[in-house]
């Protein structure tokens, strides 16, 4: 008498040592709208552990940091480029053996001191939610009412009032921008509110300089850059008309005449 072969088990019944998460196999990432994240955007990572310090793994994370992943997993995108291929030696993320790291995004990580902050690399596979700072300054409703005493999130409507005349794409980004997107309270009462203005075709220099003149008028310090197709530029250095500016890019800065058409100064 024959006997049935034994059915293989399939996939989604083996043991998953993560169990109620969704998983994120190779392919198109929902999370990122089919685009590569750029600076300042937020990554919320589904797979923290595979963060490293550079993609062939390096120096194990601190102390503070791997805390900070286990309770809080987001990341900032930060300038430098875009790493693509398999790591030299084949990292990949411990959620889902199968995902391939076909790109390693630049990232950095805050801790809940100044001084504690950390480089590293999180393959794409690994991002669950893309967060752009244009997305954020809905989210300031979200926060507990007691945080709308800290001056630069207090600001942050009249700051909107202000760069929306101009009909500029804009967002929070450095502490506000992270406490917006994780809801972790990291903007501290002396915390400059820093923005980041979308400037895709040329913004006057006349503009500029009357729009810093409006927000040098609010009762925190502030910071902004401009963000052309090539890199970002400092609207306060942008509006003093200089000659030439630093224009900063994923690959360094460059000493340039024009950020929207940058050649060398």
């Amino acid at each position: 008498m024959t006997t049935a072969a034994p059915r293989r088990r399939s996939r989604s019944h083996e043991q998953d040592e993560h169990p109620g998460r969704p998983r994120r196999m190779v392919g198109p990432v929902p999370a990122m709208d089919g685009r590569t994240p750029t600076a300042h955007d937020l990554l919320l990572l589904h797979c923290p552990s595979s963060l490293r310090q550079t993609v062939s793994g390096g120096e194990p994370l601190q102390n503070w940091a791997r805390a900070v992943l286990r309770g809080n997993p987001w990341v900032t995108v930060r300038r430098a480029p875009v790493l693509a291929g398999f790591a030299p030696d084949r990292i990949r993320c411990t959620r889902d053996p199968s995902a391939a790291p076909e790109s390693w995004l630049p990232v950095s990580l805050r801790g809940p001191r100044l001084d504690q902050r950390a480089e590293g690399y999180a393959p794409r596979s690994a991002v669950a939610v893309t967060l752009k700072p244009e997305q954020l300054p809905v989210r300031l409703a979200q926060l507990d009412t007691s945080r709308l005493a800290v001056p630069a999130l207090a600001a942050l409507p009249e700051a909107a009032a202000a760069v929306e005349s101009y009909n500029l794409t804009w967002g929070p980004i450095g502490a506000v921008g992270c406490e917006l997107a994780t809801g972790v309270p990291v903007t501290a009462p002396d915390s400059p509110l820093r923005l980041l203005l979308r400037s895709p075709l040329p913004f006057s220099r006349r503009d500029a300089l009357l729009l810093r003149r409006r927000l040098r008028k609010l009762p925190v310090r502030f910071e902004a850059e401009l963000e052309t197709r090539h890199g970002a530029v400092s609207l306060a250095e942008y509006s003093t008309s200089p000659q030439s500016l630093t224009l900063h890019t994923p690959d360094g800065p460059r000493i340039v005449g024009d950020p929207w058409f940058p050649r060398t100064a």
